[in-house]
């Protein structure tokens, strides 16, 4: 039975074609959505679902996704592993500790640490002595090492992980969480050892996330008419009555009954907090009308400014074509500079009633530099891809998809049945302007800085704090207007610009080297009275065209930037130091 929708009014967003040409020349920042790349690369013929992804600020170009993998025939936890930011993945499968492997494993989940760069993935044994297993990857790990039993339970069902400070020690230690059926555990050794679960009540998609000083928050489905938010302010050991998020219109169960198909849809939510602000940001989807016996379904968008207490009326955050399709499956994520992203499978393209035998689906990303208020949209799926195709006879295509945002790299992890003709799971590296790798960690004399590059005595002679190369403008040759800052730099000493082909992590004085292949000096200059050194506008492009060919910016060049510049007093007494790096792709 359908609710009445008023107080809820859909976001005019326009036709899809205004969306790309937005896109295009977004004023906030470019961003380039990159070509489809499979990422279960070796997996076989077999099918793939239910997805997850997270990278670390502090080490954006390590990227972990998983999803649950069929190679084996029966269901297990799929992990890729990328080193270049999403370019290029390794794939392999993780399982359980061999006394609690089982038939059956999968429900796949991954969290990062922005401050250490540490990445986890793990997953689910659904047997008598299964339960919980997580692995971790130290951001000087080649591979994740070994995976733990967070959970030995038989009864286990979906979780999600996240990490995030210690209220206690907000600038020391990390908690890592695990909320599911069970309740929520958590771990204040980075993932070696768990507590026993406090329980979360009833519900399914139970999704941590935290914020800037530690707060836990827990958004679920309570498998009625709310979605609601569980919070703690201290770690976890005290929990909140449950708080209402939205009451949605529709509801349904699993099923799929308001879809395109025969396969099932759960109202699962995604949930994100900006860890400036710690705003709170909620999607999830719910039926706004019936026209003509089909429900049309979108996607739902609201936010929170006081810490969960109150939310904003929810609003519908995706276009739609005339007659309308369906929106589901959504992700949100909010990066570094607080815009929001957002992923979900559409059937606007393809007009079919809910009656169909099959659905012809689409995946689109969203994104919005307005906290939500307007979004603009673009199709990632090259094809349309058919339900019928799942590999499970049309009936199950998963229940969510994952999406990653740091430094600059946005990755959406979305299954797609089109390439080839089974379901694989697919990213694109989006990008918003220059991207930001190389930060201060493994520095020379452990002078580690993981916001900047490796500490020097600099503009405030704090030896823990290095200097951040930063951008604004855009990355368009023809207007050359892209500003490239490098700030922390002792006033009056100089420093120059270079820029180079490839990406390389060498020592290098009191930092690190992270351009190489053929490098090309912009001019020497000091730091300004703030201890900054900037180059642009009308700079970066035309100083370019003076060098060697290779060196010489054009449409679809890329380079890799980093400051080298004079510090007398360095911490580890060689004098000179280097910023971390950016990454430009030209447009």
């Amino acid at each position: 039975m359908q609710r009445s929708n008023k107080n809820r009014m859909p976001l005019s967003v326009g036709s899809l074609a205004g969306a790309v040409a937005l896109l295009a020349s977004a004023a906030s920042g470019q961003v380039d959505v990159g070509i489809q790349t499979q990422v279960d690369t070796t997996r076989g013929p077999n099918p793939c679902n239910e997805t997850t992804m997270s990278a670390a600020a502090s080490n954006p170009l390590v990227v972990v996704g998983g999803w649950n993998d069929y190679r084996e025939g029966s269901p297990r936890t799929g992990i890729g592993l990328s080193t270049d930011g999403g370019e290029t993945w390794n794939d392999f499968l993780l399982r359980a500790p061999a006394p609690h492997q089982s038939g059956v494993e999968g429900d796949p989940m991954t969290a990062y640490d922005n401050r250490t760069g540490t990445l986890w993935a793990g997953g689910m044994s659904f047997a008598g002595n299964g339960g919980i297993f997580v692995a971790r990857k130290d951001i000087s790990d080649a591979a994740f090492q070994p995976p733990v039993m967070a959970r030995i339970s038989g009864s286990v069902d979906k979780g999600w992980m996240a990490a995030g400070p210690d209220p206690a020690d907000p600038m020391g230690n990390t908690l890592l969480y695990v909320a599911y059926n069970q309740g929520l555990i958590r771990s204040t050794d980075m993932g070696a050892t768990w507590t026993a679960p406090v329980s979360l009540g009833s519900g399914l998609g139970f999704l941590p996330r935290t914020g800037p000083n530690g707060e836990l928050y827990i958004a679920y489905w309570n498998v009625g008419s709310q979605v609601n938010l569980i919070r703690s302010f201290d770690g976890g050991v005290t929990l909140s009555a449950p708080i209402t998020i939205a009451n949605r219109m529709d509801v349904w169960g699993i099923d799929g009954s308001r879809f395109p198909g025969n396969y099932r849809v759960a109202s699962l939510e995604g949930l994100c907090v900006d860890q400036v602000s710690g705003d709170l940001y909620c999607v999830y989807p719910d039926t706004t009308d019936n026209m003509g016996g089909n429900a049309n379904v979108d996607v739902y968008f609201t936010r929170s400014q006081d810490q969960g207490s109150t939310w904003s009326v929810p609003v519908v955050m995706n276009g739609d074509n005339s007659p309308t399709g369906d929106q589901f499956f959504p992700w949100i994520e909010i990066d570094e500079n607080g815009r929001l992203h957002v992923v979900y499978n559409d059937t606007r393209l393809n007009a079919q009633n809910d009656s169909a035998p099959q659905g012809l689906i689409d995946v689109f990303y969203a994104y919005s530099d307005d906290q939500g208020a307007t979004w603009t949209e673009e199709r990632l799926t090259p094809a349309t891809w058919s339900s019928a195709t799942d590999g499970f006879g049309g009936g199950f295509i998963g229940d969510y998809l994952g999406m990653s945002s740091a430094g600059g790299r946005t990755l959406p992890l979305y299954v797609d049945t089109a390439p080839n003709g089974n379901a694989d799971v697919f990213t694109h590296v989006i990008s918003d302007g220059p991207t930001s790798y190389c930060f201060g960690l493994g520095c020379p004399c452990g002078n580690d800085d993981p916001d900047a590059g490796c500490g020097n005595t600099g503009f405030d002679g704090n030896a823990t704090t290095g200097s951040l190369l930063s951008s604004s403008g855009s990355t368009s040759v023809g207007a050359d207007d892209l500003v490239i800052r490098g700030s922390g730099v002792n006033a009056g000493t100089s420093g120059l610009l270079f820029a180079g082909t490839t990406r390389i992590n060498a020592p290098f004085g009191d930092g690190q080297r992270c351009v190489g292949g053929q490098t090309f000096r912009y001019p020497v200059r000091a730091a300004d009275g703030a201890g900054v050194i900037t180059y642009g506008p009308n700079e970066l492009v035309a100083i370019s065209q003076n060098f060697a060919a290779a060196g010489q910016v054009n449409v679809n060049s890329t380079f890799h930037y980093q400051l080298w510049y004079r510090d007398p007093m360095s911490p580890c007494g060689n004098a000179f130091n280097t910023s971390n790096a950016l990454t430009v792709q030209w447009q």
